[in-house]
């Protein structure tokens, strides 16, 4: 549960599921995502002999609680991933049909896999990170598309892609039930780095003389490189699972997420407005998208902004914050999945098919059933 993007591949995999896809999962071994079909490309046992502390009361050999997850996005690819890729790309070259979909959730760094199965229909259909490269790709954010857009060609004048879409993140409305009653407390939850904002939820209670819990993974200390603080009013209750998560947000007057790098998504603000609490957060990155400002909660650019919305979060509609995140229900956004599927399903008829089927000037009229 705590990295996002598990929980994403988790989420998609029911959404397709609920609209009567097939939808063949390839990854490691115990995994209990559903699907029509899983495929085993490596093991725990292969995890721990590479990223483990020689630990073994842990499932992958270290806590992943109580530090970030270990990878190797940033160097050269380790033995356990480059059988990954093999195996992934043996698998799938088994099984793939010329218009089935390859669904990558992690851009480049699956870029092996996808240019030896070389599947027209490949698709990264959650980009929440940089790195993205595929023909047909949908973002977390407007504001991530057009980060990316202009990040691949600098200092031009850019044109966008028909084909692309924005679809956000999107949340199980069971994991987070609405909670009209708060209680007087604030909340944050989120990887314990300093770029997550944590030291200025700490900083705006302790100067209005509130209480912060702190929840996330990984451990709260003072670094050599921050203010000294003495974390009055402040209590760290270490890593949540989902039900102790839905607890915490649902009965807080305000939960911060003041990322001060420009987040993708920051799936804690809908979380959050999902258990009709409001949030306190940053005013760029995809949070003006997400946050409507004085009636979910507030976009801040100074402390004292942070200070001053902490003192408002009480005046909001809990109801009205429950309605408006309603719309990244999975139940919702899994019809801008279909239609982005066969909006480049009929694409890709045209390219097989060229001259007698159309992609781009396919119209279906007044009378369409969909």
């Amino acid at each position: 549960m705590g990295c996002a993007f598990t929980q994403k591949i988790v989420k998609l995999s029911k959404m397709l599921i609920s609209m009567g896809h097939n939808v063949v999962l390839y990854g490691c071994e115990g995994s209990d995502a559903p699907c029509t079909e899983f495929v085993q490309t490596h093991t725990l046992s292969e995890i721990r002999q590479v990223w483990g502390s020689g630990d073994n009361r842990f499932e992958i050999g270290y806590n992943w609680k109580t530090e970030g997850f270990r990878h190797d996005f940033n160097q050269a690819r380790i033995v356990v991933t480059r059988k990954y890729y093999a195996v992934a790309t043996e698998e799938i070259n088994k099984r793939k049909g010329d218009d089935h979909f390859l669904l990558l959730t992690q851009g480049q760094y699956q870029r092996p896999i996808a240019d030896k199965v070389k599947l027209y229909l490949t698709c990264e259909p959650g980009i929440g990170y940089r790195g993205s490269y595929a023909n047909w790709r949908a973002f977390e954010s407007a504001y991530l598309m057009n980060f990316t857009y202009g990040g691949q060609y600098p200092k031009a004048s850019v044109d966008g892609h028909y084909y692309d879409r924005v679809i956000p993140n999107y949340f199980d409305e069971k994991d987070f039930p609405f909670c009209e009653k708060k209680e007087d407390y604030y909340f944050f939850i989120g990887r314990l780095i300093r770029r997550k904002g944590v030291y200025t939820a700490i900083r705006t209670v302790q100067a209005i003389g509130g209480k912060l819990f702190i929840a996330g993974q990984g451990s709260l200390g003072i670094r050599p490189q921050a203010e000294v603080y003495d974390f009055k009013g402040i209590e760290f209750v270490g890593y949540v699972e989902p039900e102790e998560r839905a607890k915490w947000l649902g009965g807080a007057k305000g939960v911060f997420v003041p990322t001060v790098y420009l987040e993708a998504f920051g799936g804690v603000n809908v979380e959050a407005q999902l258990c009709g609490t409001p949030v306190l957060t940053t005013n760029f990155g995809v949070f003006p998208e997400t946050v409507k400002h004085g009636v979910t909660g507030f976009l801040c650019n100074t402390l004292q902004d942070f200070v001053d919305s902490a003192r408002l979060v009480g005046e909001l509609d809990p109801h009205a914050i429950r309605k408006h995140a309603e719309r990244y229900l999975m139940k919702n956004v899994r019809w801008e999945f279909d239609k982005w599927f066969r909006d480049l399903y009929q694409v890709y008829l045209s390219s097989r098919f060229s001259g007698t089927i159309k992609g781009w000037f396919h119209l279906v009229g007044e009378n369409r059933n969909d």
